[in-house]
């Protein structure tokens, strides 16, 4: 499904795909291609601030804060792709959660677990495959970043039942959901690449951040699941084409971000 679009994401989102500082006005402006009035993005942008997710770098401009970079870094590991993955041995990564966390607390490590990849496959464990390359204490320390609680112990573990493993492969993850994911978000970019060339500019600015947008969320929450839990060529495919349109999206929007005369919106109103 995807993802709402709102005055915080599409600031986060352009000032990462910038990857500079972006002047409030420009902010405004592009907040205004979606539909938003400058109250709105000067609120999320206030918010942002707070929350640590940004940063003003200079007066007027503003770039990803502390609170943002490390799950920027880890959403961008989809442009690694297949490459992220090792061979499966069939060994599992487990994490055992501790008994009375706060909700909040809890909230936040499970919401990072699942954007990791895991599921409960018993009461308190949450597992995946342990076929990453990614070394187990830099897993360690990326799981703790994203908001896995104190006292979860991460850990590898095997010699489950014929019958738990059998359950965990089968049912802990939707792998028909996940390949009409790949699909669907597939047909999309390849149709767009047809037509963006050939659309105002302001409508391929909108059309290539909520596509291109939609795309790497499929990607970056995807578990990566190894072939023996379910095929990988639509995944790889997508990340091959994904790859193609980011470039075209980022010639995009670097350019109108940057531009010097987006004080004005269309029609010569005022943005902010």
């Amino acid at each position: 499904m995807a993802q709402p679009v709102n005055p915080r994401s599409v600031v986060l989102n352009l000032v990462r795909v910038t990857q500079r500082s972006v002047p409030v006005r420009h902010l405004l402006t592009i907040g205004g291609l979606f539909g938003f009035n400058a109250n709105a993005m000067r609120v999320a942008i206030a918010r942002l601030v707070a929350e640590g997710r940004l940063e003003s770098d200079e007066r007027g401009s503003y770039r990803l804060g502390p609170a943002a970079t490390t799950l920027h870094e880890h959403v961008e590991g989809w442009r690694r792709g297949e490459a992220r993955m090792r061979p499966w041995r069939g060994e599992w990564l487990a994490v055992a959660l501790p008994i009375g966390a706060a909700r909040a607390t809890r909230r936040t490590s499970l919401s990072a677990l699942t954007r990791l990849g895991l599921r409960e496959g018993l009461p308190g464990v949450w597992v995946r495959p342990d076929n990453l390359r990614e070394p187990f204490e830099s897993m360690t320390e990326r799981y703790r970043a994203l908001g896995l609680e104190d006292g979860a112990e991460l850990f590898r573990a095997r010699d489950f039942s014929a019958h738990t493993t059998e359950r965990f492969a089968s049912d802990l993850w939707s792998t028909r959901a996940l390949q009409r994911g790949y699909a669907a978000a597939l047909r999309n970019l390849e149709r767009s690449v047809r037509q963006l060339a050939g659309m105002p500019r302001d409508t391929a600015l909108v059309q290539s951040y909520l596509l291109g947008g939609e795309a790497i969320r499929v990607l970056a929450t995807d578990p990566l699941l190894p072939e023996q839990i379910m095929a990988g060529q639509t995944r790889a495919a997508l990340t091959e084409a994904m790859l193609r349109y980011d470039a075209i999206g980022h010639a995009l929007w670097r350019d109108f971000a940057t531009k010097p005369d987006l004080a004005l919106v269309q029609g010569g109103r005022r943005a902010g």
